[in-house]
């Protein structure tokens, strides 16, 4: 049986803070995935990774503060994590980095400070 948590019900039912709500959201078609994110705010923008078997809810705390300070904060769910697909194609860091420059281009974002944790360190570091 496979259990998905698409709208972070249950990751919020743990007691994670939930993500803000947003009207920025979407999916962007890459290379064989689905890759979901949303963005918050005004202001020069930040990208947050998360790491491996996470998701885009696990900046639920960041993404206020960050807004709150003046950036546009963008959340990306990595290829086959949380709300997005993935293909056959094998994970390597130059696929998912590949992944985030796919969602740049589709909100029109030209630079970006990237913050990350785990793979999303190493994503960013591509």
């Amino acid at each position: 049986m496979e259990f998905r948590d698409d709208d972070l019900a249950q990751f919020a039912a743990e007691g994670a803070a939930p993500l803000p709500a947003t009207d920025t959201q979407g999916y962007v078609e890459h290379a064989g995935a689905r890759i979901w994110y949303a963005a918050y705010g005004e202001g020069p923008a930040v990208i947050l990774l998360h790491g491996g078997l996470g998701h885009s809810g696990n900046w639920g705390y960041q993404v206020p503060a960050l807004t709150g300070q003046g950036f546009r904060t963008i959340v990306i769910d990595s290829r086959g994590h949380g709300r997005s697909t993935r293909d056959a194609q094998p994970f390597s860091y130059e696929l998912m980095a590949s992944d985030v420059l796919a969602v740049m281009d589709e909100l029109g974002v030209a630079r970006a400070a990237l913050v990350g944790w785990s793979d999303g360190a190493c994503t960013a570091l591509v």
